[in-house]
């Protein structure tokens, strides 16, 4: 590793060591109905701006940072996410077959239905049935088991020049096992154990924020020029990672500042 780029690890090192001293020790001011701890708080408050946070969920008593529909969508992904890394596919280019692709992401259709069905309630008509923080959490699951195999063919066809030529979904027991995961994990949303509370919201906070900072990078990379030279290895990303950090950071902080502004005056939930 060369000085210059030994540099620049340091550099997102103390980055993201701020990171985390924020989220654990910034003195914010949690809403006196808060039911969580202060470190759950400034999860919340950090992502107040791109979550919704209307329908939430809680285990032993304990609000979860995000809604019920994101905590199964982001923390699903992130799930997904590290399934597809031990299987050892972070380098594949292939998406699977059209059957296989398919019946991954035909579960959208039901995170649609019942986000319609959620929102007639809030809009004062007659739902189709009665929704439920579990079917969210199941619905958003079942969603966000599909967006690490979709999403990381994408990245390194357009920035590796050493992807491997398989499929993410070959078999149909992947499918299947990937569906396990998103039942598995939607359950202990709704059923788990209090114990299970940081493990849930760190990976459901870790996902709404890893994808809007993963495809930043990928944008920071892509108007860099890195889609022209490609990469042969993720390392050689730091920079535009490091750039991505900053980016992401005033995005969710402005967003949130906005939303929280806008409820203070009225004029938002």
């Amino acid at each position: 590793m060369t000085t210059s780029l030994r540099s620049w690890y340091w550099l997102v090192i103390g980055m993201y060591s701020g990171v985390v001293a924020g989220i654990l020790f910034w003195p914010s001011l949690p809403l006196p109905s808060w039911p969580s701890s202060h470190i759950a708080w400034n999860m919340y408050a950090s992502v107040h701006g791109v979550c919704a946070q209307v329908h939430n969920t809680a285990l032993a008593g304990q609000q979860l940072p995000l809604c019920a529909r994101n905590t199964g969508i982001y923390g699903a992904m992130t799930l997904s996410m590290l399934a597809m890394v031990l299987a050892g596919r972070l380098r594949y280019t292939q998406y699977g077959s059209k059957i296989y692709t398919v019946l991954l992401l035909f579960p959208i259709v039901f995170v649609g239905i019942d986000g319609f069905n959620s929102l007639s309630v809030d809009l004062g008509m007659t739902p189709l049935y009665q929704p439920q923080n579990w079917l969210r959490a199941m619905t958003g699951s079942f969603a966000g088991i599909a967006i690490a195999p979709i999403f990381i063919p994408t990245l390194n066809r357009v920035l590796r020049n050493n992807g491997d030529d398989h499929p993410m979904i070959a078999k149909w027991w992947q499918l299947v096992g990937l569906w396990a995961l998103a039942l598995g994990y939607a359950a202990l949303i709704s059923i788990g154990p209090g114990w299970l509370y940081w493990p849930i919201a760190v990976v459901s906070w870790g996902g709404i924020v890893g994808i809007l900072l993963i495809s930043n990078t990928f944008a920071v990379a892509v108007a860099a020029g890195y889609d022209q030279r490609k990469i042969s290895h993720l390392t050689e990303l730091v920079k535009p990672f490091l750039v991505a950090t900053l980016i992401t950071s005033v995005e969710l902080g402005i967003m949130a500042w906005l939303r929280f502004g806008f409820e203070a005056s009225g004029f938002a939930r």
